[in-house]
């Protein structure tokens, strides 16, 4: 990699802290202020001629009408956009009555065009009757509900049209480009759609490329270089599983793909360009960016650039590395500088990793200020013939910045087609520049994720378009100056990932493992592993047997011995004798050692990763989540203890005390499972112990060396070896003794609904013993169900996460998949064509999706079951040969009626579906509710009337909306079933330590001793 270093830098710089670093840039930005005032003087002018000729359209005054500042114009753009993709009358009719009927329309009206009166009053004669009562209108209701719903469809069908006319130039490539050229506009072309699902996916849009470049060489054949419209290209659109994760892949076949692409650009003598993308994809960008710039396909060619987002905190290192890299080449690069489209999605996705800071400025006057400071840099003596920079905008105030810091140079700026047109044409009056227009190509079906970013850049309050449009907005509010803001840069109202719990409850902070500089880091600490052998032993029972473990990604793989216990009874007496001293302890002393059980599991962070990884299977995306969640869990109990364990003074008499407070019953068996060998294991034992109980642990006997290790910890961290003893071996037989023992108080189990029947049995077979606490998560057939209205691409991507990730061995994976007949047969090809893009293999390569299933028992259980199915309903990919050295299983979809043909749960990558129509919803909830589990559920729909009505009818301990099946955080999602799917309290909800306890009250009569002495001193 040329010029390794500085990429390097460039990655260090992902979540700098903007504060210091934009403070120290400044230092080094000079200007006087009589530039700020050329600067002002130029934007008044730019400001006052370009509202002189606003001529708004019909999309315009709808965005006026109903902007994003309220509810209803919220609601009016979903209505709009959904109506054109939902395929049927019934869900359409529901989605309208669900849109307007829960707004109070009737008290929002006024507009002086036609268009939007017509719409207003159609809304008010529905509106009244809905809230008015009277008796002569309610017989015509149907009919005016049936007209009502008839004007929405045709208006949302009109509305959408001219949006997509607005903002969107083409709904193909030929006649785009025909199109470009009659039109005396310069454009570059970009085919709409978001990032490829499949294979297929990829293939489409490739060939749409050719297709564009193609016809661009066809039609401007021998036109001036300047009029020739350039191409933007989305790389994820070319590869389904472009990540970094996926990087070896990508660059094999990306590269070639990409070769033909510039071969093609460069015989049309056009100019090509990759796209901005999400902040984890961007080093992705980069270097494959530089792979091709440093190939024989592009020496000396000045037309192959890229996108730069300003909002992201690596835009001028990366800036400098582009201009380095130029200069060495001697090959001008093209720069196209945006502001940046994801940052919600940014915000959303740092604070689910627990990242400390954000890649992205938080702020929006940051973000100018950060795209000021690059245009700085590109406009500089550097960079000057290197870069051709292009200014991607429609603010005013960086426009008129950008004009002046140029002293006169030409100038290259692009806009979004339909944005900013009276800007442009005011600013070609005044200054010389050449505007490009970026121009997307494609149907209203590929619109949504386009259409919903230029809205919100067009409706929002904080918009410059949206003021600019606006006269009554002050023009100085128009023209501040983001170098001369002297306000703190961060964002109040936003909350870092660390502050999401109050500051009680810091999460862990960890690698990214998308960015390099994190990547290479982690890579290196696990090697010291690799060779490492452990073996695993509880500390006082005398009589073992000594077992071999081997690990599930490959039977050939060591990994240490497990010596097994015989007994029980002996750490049971220990922990009999040791309750009460454990009960003294006070709870700020328990709280201190769980808090030095936190910090060293966090010194121990990769060793974990690597014993889940090799003993568990587990990815490492998925063993990070695992010992994160272990993490959450020992810091959220430990902070409800300190709530719930003081002592409480009740109302009393006279010469009375009262005094309540808790404590421990006894000893408490803990019982986890091996797909989650940290968190529960740790949720567990930590919730037990902290309640006061003295606890016996028995790990899943799969993943008894990572229970081992996370005992090491707890000890060393000062728990008494007395209070918490461990035990090792099989479930029929140590899990047996455990639930018979006269001596255990409660147990917590995860694990199958069998299994916890039989403890349950056990527990009730005891003579003259307590009633026993039983606390069982039992796992579940989970299903989902997704009326036509959803979002298909987001569906798709939902249902494989929660179907096929942890190769299917969660409690709350997706089972059984429930898809409207009128997205049935899309969704199936995007499923599948999905599953052709999985790779199974070693889970310590991140490249590879599904690791294998825990032990060969379970695979051929699994095998079995697929081989007693119909052939014709079983989908999967066959070139796959299974063999004895490993368990490896590919992800399978089964056709199937409902919930009903599933006889029991299929622990493993096997997702079954079942088609349905609007009427047999009611079916299908009882079938539901029928089965008796009751742990997850999905719901995707846009209809919030719809997905309410299914999550009340459902008896379901977790039901998600528009999003996976798995995750659930602590204290976010408390997570536990009902029925067959568990007893409750949910793990990580604010019931669960009060399960564990006993109540205790004690009453002291301070009139004993010969009075009440503090009434007397009255």
């Amino acid at each position: 990699m040329i010029f390794n270093f500085l990429l390097n830098i460039v990655s260090k710089h992902y979540i700098i802290d903007e504060n210091i670093y934009l403070l120290e840039i400044l230092k080094n930005c000079f200007f006087k202020w009589s530039f700020f005032k050329k600067v002002e003087s130029f934007s008044n002018n730019l400001i006052n001629k370009s509202r002189e000729k606003i001529l708004l359209d019909n999309v315009d005054n709808i965005l006026n009408e109903y902007n994003l500042s309220n509810k209803e114009g919220i609601q009016m753009m979903c209505l709009a956009e959904s109506l054109l993709r939902i395929p049927d009358i019934f869900t359409i009719n529901s989605f309208i009555k669900d849109k307007i009927f829960f707004q109070e329309w009737e008290y929002y009206y006024s507009s002086d065009y036609l268009k939007i009166i017509v719409y207003n009053l159609a809304i008010d004669l529905v509106s009244n009757l809905f809230y008015n009562n009277n008796n002569d209108i309610i017989n015509d209701k149907k009919f005016f509900l049936y007209i009502f719903r008839k004007v929405i469809s045709l208006f949302a069908n009109h509305l959408m049209k001219n949006i997509g006319k607005k903002f969107v130039y083409s709904n193909n490539s030929k006649k785009a480009v025909q199109k470009a050229l009659l039109d005396k506009k310069i454009f570059s072309f970009d085919m709409l759609g978001e990032a490829a699902i499949t294979f297929y996916d990829a293939n489409k849009f490739f060939n749409q490329y050719i297709k564009l470049i193609s016809n661009i060489k066809k039609n401007f054949m021998g036109c001036s270089r300047n009029k020739i419209p350039t191409v933007s290209i989305k790389l994820s659109a070319l590869h389904p599983k472009y990540s970094f994760y996926n990087r070896k892949d990508v660059f094999k076949k990306l590269s070639l793909i990409l070769k033909i692409l510039i071969i093609k650009v460069k015989k049309a003598n056009s100019l090509l360009t990759i796209d901005a993308e999400e902040c984890d994809r961007m080093e992705l960008n980069l270097e494959l960016f530089n792979t091709l710039f440093y190939s024989e396909y592009c020496l000396y060619w000045n037309n192959f650039g890229l996108v730069i987002q300003a909002y992201s905190k690596r835009a001028l290192p990366a800036l400098y590395w582009l201009r380095t890299i130029a200069f060495m080449r001697q090959t001008k690069i093209p720069v196209r500088l945006v502001k940046g489209a994801y940052w919600d999605y940014e915000i959303k996705f740092i604070q689910s990793l627990n990242m400390n800071l954000y890649p992205v400025y938080i702020k929006k006057f940051c973000t100018d200020l950060s795209y000021l400071l690059c245009t700085c840099f590109l406009l500089s003596n550097k960079c000057n013939n290197i870069i051709l920079p292009q200014f991607a905008t429609h603010n005013i105030q960086t426009i008129s910045f950008i004009v002046v810091l140029s002293k006169g140079r030409h100038l290259e700026f692009q806009k979004l087609y339909g944005m900013g047109d009276n800007i442009y044409e005011t600013l070609k009056n005044m200054h010389k520049i050449t505007c490009r227009e970026y121009a997307p190509i494609g149907t209203y079906k590929d619109l949504l994720p386009y259409l919903v970013r230029r809205l919100l850049e067009n409706g929002a309050n904080s918009s410059f378009v949206n003021k600019l449009v606006n006269k009554n907005c002050n023009i100085i509010k128009l023209t501040n100056n983001p170098l001369l803001k002297k306000e703190v840069k961060y964002n109040k109202l936003l909350p870092s990932s660390i502050d999401l719990f109050g500051g009680v409850r810091l999460p862990h902070l960890f690698y990214n493992l998308n960015i390099s500089f994190h990547y290479y880091n982690f890579y290196k600490k696990i090697c010291i592993y690799d060779k490492k052998v452990w073996i695993a032993y509880s500390f006082n029972n005398s009589i073992k047997n000594n077992i071999k473990i081997y690990s599930p990604i490959n039977k050939k793989i060591f990994l240490g011995i497990v010596k097994q216990d015989i007994k029980i009874n002996f750490s049971i007496k220990i922990l009999k004798k040791s309750f009460i001293f454990w009960k003294l302890i006070s709870i700020n002393k328990k709280i201190f050692i769980i808090k030095n059980f936190i910090i060293l599991l966090k010194k121990n962070f990769i060793e974990m990763i690597i014993l889940c990884c090799k003993e568990a299977g587990k990815t490492i995306l998925d063993s990070i989540s695992d010992i994160k969640e272990a993490i959450d869990f020992c810091k959220y109990y430990s902070n409800q203890a300190l709530y719930i364990y003081n002592k409480y003074n009740l109302p009393n008499y006279t010469g009375e005390n009262n005094i309540y407070y808790l404590e421990g019953k006894g000893v408490f068996a803990t019982i986890s499972p091996w797909n989650f060998p940290v968190a529960i294991f740790c949720g567990q034992t930590i919730s037990a112990l902290i309640s006061g109980n003295v606890v016996l642990a028995k790990p899943a006997e799969s993943t008894s060396i990572i229970a081992y290790k996370i005992f090491q910890l707890l000890y060393k961290s000062g728990l008494p070896i007395s209070v918490c003893q461990i035990i090792f071996g099989s479930g029929s037989k140590i899990g047996n003794r455990i639930s018979f023992h006269k001596d255990i108080y409660g147990v917590i189990f995860t694990g199958s609904n069998n299994v916890a029947n039989t403890i349950n049995r056990n527990l009730l077979m005891r003579n003259n013993r307590p009633i026993h606490k039983l606390i069982a998560e039992t796992g579940g057939i989970n299903a989902m169900i997704a009326d036509s209205s959803t979002l298909i691409e987001q569906l798709i991507s939902d249902v494989l996460e929660s179907s096929f990730k942890s190769c299917g061995q969660r409690c709350s994976a997706l089972r059984m998949l429930y898809l409207h007949e009128e997205i049935y047969e899309e969704s199936l090809k995007l499923i599948f064509g999905a599953i052709r893009t999985f790779s199974l293999g070693n889970v310590l390569n991140i490249s590879n999706d599904i690791g294998p299933v825990i032990s060969n028992k379970n695979k051929v259980k699994l095998v079995s079951y697929l081989k007693s199915l119909n052939k014709d309903d079983v989908f999967s990919v066959n070139n796959y040969k299974y063999d004895n050295d490993n368990n490896y299983i590919f992800p399978h979809v089964v056709k199937v009626n409902g919930i009903s043909d599933l006889k029991s749960e299929q622990f493993g990558p096997i997702l079954h579906i079942a088609m349905f129509n609007n009427f047999q919803l009611k079916d299908i909830i009882n079938d539901i509710n029928n089965s008796e589990f009751g742990l997850t559920l999905g719901i995707h729909s846009r209809n919030e009337s719809f997905y309410k009505y299914v999550a009340n009818k459902l008896n379901i301990g977790n039901v998600y909306i528009n999003r996976n099946t798995i995750g659930a955080i602590v204290g976010m999602q408390p997570f536990g079933g009902c029925n067959f799917s568990g007893t409750g309290p949910k793990a990580g909800g604010p019931n669960y330590l009060v399960s564990l306890i006993n109540e205790k009250t004690v009453t002291i009569n301070t009139t004993a001793q010969g009075g009440n002495v503090e009434l007397l001193n009255e």
